[in-house]
């Protein structure tokens, strides 16, 4: 739980889950709404300054062009809860990729009271951990690797529906991986 990836994992789903509920609100009394916040969830999860701000394109929910960070403006102002919990992630965020350990659990200290108990339990969570954060944000060792190479794993075996043997799953990986050559 202490690596970069799953840090930045548990923000992700931690606001994801902040969307889904206030969506779900939002269902049957504003159907458009609704289905913005179905459509552009990943403009959500991304870095606010990472957004693109000057290329406008016409989307057909809004009926308009706009740049992508009109699009989270524009979410946000659904619900107050939702851009509290917004802010309060990309203020983690901020922290996290200028490795300010001490900015990032300033922040965990100051969560507003406007967020529900559970969004506020789950960052809160890094508490628990803050040794391991606070070296993780110190030392530039990622398990990375290791990650994509266990997905690149399940990926094969969830393609293959099944093995007969697992001597045919092992060769399938070698000769994926490149560790089988031809001969000449």
């Amino acid at each position: 739980m202490t690596d970069r990836f799953h840090i930045v994992q548990q923000m992700n789903r931690t606001l994801n889950q902040l969307r889904i509920q206030t969506m779900n609100r939002l269902k049957s009394s504003e159907p458009k709404q609704y289905r913005r916040l179905k459509r552009y969830w990943k403009l959500l999860l991304k870095d606010s300054d990472k957004l693109d701000i000057n290329c406008r394109a016409y989307h057909p929910l809004f009926k308009r062009p706009l740049s992508q960070q009109d699009i989270v403006d524009e979410l946000l102002h659904y619900d107050d809860v939702l851009r509290t919990g917004y802010d309060t992630v990309q203020y983690l965020k901020y922290a996290f990729s200028h490795r300010e350990h001490t900015l990032f659990f300033e922040y965990l200290q100051q969560l507003d009271n406007q967020l529900p108990h559970w969004f506020k339990k789950k960052l809160l969570f890094f508490n628990k951990y803050k040794e391991g954060i606070k070296n993780s944000f110190r030392f530039p060792y990622s398990n990375g690797v290791t990650e994509g190479l266990n997905n690149k794993l399940k990926v094969i075996k969830r393609v293959a529906y099944g093995y007969q043997n697992f001597y045919h799953f092992r060769s399938r990986i070698y000769i994926i991986q490149g560790l089988i050559f031809s001969q000449q």
